[in-house]
């Protein structure tokens, strides 16, 4: 039997280490190498191409896990990754191991996320309310400047589905290049080529002036929409002053061509803090399946996050998860989503 890993689009960018989804094949495979070293991982790497297409045929599942033959036909697929379950699968189709690995049997090596090179937490995160990130194509030239800053772009529903509502712009550097904003010239600006009948609060913006020389957060702007035509892109070009390392600095104009459609590549961003949940918030999202209105889940009504851990947060082993329980749920995925080592599910 071999295992991989197949690395796709990131399903939480801005996750622990900041990290950004990439523009180039060579970006994709420089996250895969990170991970590699990162998760301390012994199970080699599959890394997906730009266009996804991996992912697509897989069925755009953020965790997914599949077993396939040696004939290449796939005998056990399923949307949210279990590992108890996929043991007794490979028991079933293959037959028991003669050993038995335990999770505190392996020692991995695990590293810390990539550091940043200038402070992070100077510039306060805009709280943007939940969007959703839609499809955004960096102008990439061929002799052009690393993207150091990409950027971020989603819309609110109204937005997507009626062309009124409010436009997420975050420009946010990327790990990866080992820059920072010079925070000695001017700020980062924008500029937007709206189309014939779009109407925007504002087509340009300038980030406010950092006192701090140098800093690594995202530059963001919240814009509210009067209309965009689902059929006519916008084009978007942006300048700002970034420094590699102590190396050099430079005055980048880099643009975008964005549309009126929702990036199901784009993954979810949470701003501050993201990947992680508000416990009851993630509570009462959850407590939404409940089909019977008792109040608690049953496992024929969880899905996806929760169902894998199912049994290790039903405290009192009734069959149900209760709010309090669901909270629980929320609490530990919030650690096991930060850097380090993951603390294991309470028993």
């Amino acid at each position: 039997m071999k295992f991989y890993f197949v690395y796709k689009t990131l399903a939480h960018p801005e996750l622990a280490g900041s990290y950004v989804q990439p523009f180039t094949i060579e970006e994709r495979l420089a996250h895969a190498r990170q991970a590699d070293k990162q998760l301390g991982a012994t199970v080699p790497w599959i890394v997906d191409t730009m266009d996804n297409r991996l992912k697509h045929a897989l069925g755009d599942r953020p965790n997914s896990e599949f077993i396939i033959d040696p004939k290449g036909v796939v005998v056990r697929k399923r949307a949210w990754s279990h590992p108890a379950q996929v043991r007794k699968d490979l028991e079933e189709l293959v037959g028991k191991a003669d050993t038995f690995t335990r999770e505190e049997n392996i020692k991995l090596k695990l590293e810390p996320p990539l550091k940043a090179p200038a402070p992070r937490g100077t510039v306060p995160r805009l709280q943007r309310p939940r969007m959703q990130a839609i499809v955004m194509e960096p102008v990439i030239e061929k002799k052009g400047l690393p993207f150091y800053a990409k950027l971020r772009v989603e819309a609110d529903g109204p937005l997507i589905n009626r062309g009124e509502g409010q436009l997420y712009l975050g420009f946010h550097l990327d790990p990866f290049h080992d820059a920072h904003w010079n925070n000695l010239t001017s700020p980062l600006k924008f500029e937007l080529e709206l189309p014939k009948g779009a109407k925007f609060e504002k087509a340009a913006g300038e980030a406010a002036k950092v006192k701090a020389s140098s800093d690594t957060d995202p530059r963001e702007f919240l814009i509210d929409v009067a209309n965009w035509p689902v059929d006519l892109p916008l084009k978007l070009t942006v300048t700002y002053s970034a420094c590699v390392g102590e190396r050099a600095c430079h005055v980048v104009k880099q643009s975008y061509v964005l549309r009126r459609v929702r990036d199901i590549d784009g993954g979810g961003a949470r701003s501050d803090g993201a990947g992680m949940w508000k416990p009851e918030e993630f509570a009462k999202q959850s407590l939404a399946s409940d089909k019977d209105g008792d109040g608690k889940l049953s496992k024929s009504e969880v899905r996806g996050l929760i169902l894998p851990h199912f049994d290790d947060f039903d405290a009192n082993k009734d069959g149900l998860l209760d709010a309090k329980e669901i909270e629980e749920v929320a609490r530990w995925l919030n650690t096991h989503h930060a850097p380090g080592v993951p603390d294991k599910p309470k028993k």
